[in-house]
């Protein structure tokens, strides 16, 4: 973001926060607008704890003092700015508030419009209801052997067994990959009911489908 200006006074900036030494002297440095005197008010001091209670905040710092260094200042976030302005005077309160609004705009002009990420392709295919059931049953195959592989694994691992490794990536590896094919199986099969006497009853299957992997899929 751009410099902010009031009166041709650069005004200091550090983490996103505002030199209020620079502001009280472009609002003309009357020595009962000094800084610390508007900090030292119980509104303010509630304003201040309510901006750094404040969560969504991306910073909750409201008010950072700096000695030394090149950069030596009272440094406050934009609400406290703001209100110290209107502490100021109604006539500085309206110059810092459109200086904001001046440098928001500003903002706004110089950010790129990025275009909208292009569509997903779709490709359409026609399956007979036997390669329907074929890729269901493909699907429940899998699943069906990551609980096994879960399964059987602690006690390969138990016995320090080489395999154990290999055992545990077909059992916890590949859980996301299952949890996806589920989302199409079910959209392609959403139109045929189960029935156990013929190879839908697998439907059952995918209708009881529990993505954590924590019922068995037997």
């Amino acid at each position: 973001m751009s410099n902010l200006q009031i009166f041709s006074n650069s005004i200091r900036q550090i983490d996103n926060l505002y030199s209020l030494t620079d502001l009280h002297k472009a609002s003309g440095g009357n020595e009962k607008h000094k800084p610390v005197l508007f900090l030292r008010l119980d509104q303010t001091k509630d304003l201040i704890s309510e901006i750094e209670n404040d969560k969504v905040q991306i910073c909750t710092l409201a008010v950072k003092t700096v000695r030394g260094g090149t950069n030596p200042s009272t440094y406050a976030c934009k609400e406290i700015v703001i209100a110290y302005a209107a502490w100021i005077s109604p006539q500085f309160h309206l110059v810092v508030l459109r200086a904001f609004l001046n440098q928001l705009e500003n903002l706004q002009k110089n950010t790129e419009i990025r275009p909208l990420a292009p569509p997903p392709k779709k490709y359409t295919f026609d399956f007979t209801e036997d390669e329907l059931q074929s890729l269901t049953w493909s699907w429940f195959a899998f699943v069906r052997g990551i609980h096994t592989f879960r399964y059987i694994y602690p006690m390969f691992q138990k016995l320090g067994s080489n395999i154990a490794p290999e055992i545990y990536g077909q059992g916890f590896e590949y859980s996301h990959t299952a949890q996806s094919a589920h989302k199409i199986i079910e959209r392609i099969t959403k139109d045929f009911d189960i029935d156990p006497m013929t190879n839908w009853r697998v439907l059952k299957h995918v209708r009881g489908f529990d993505p954590a992997f924590k019922k068995p899929t037997f």
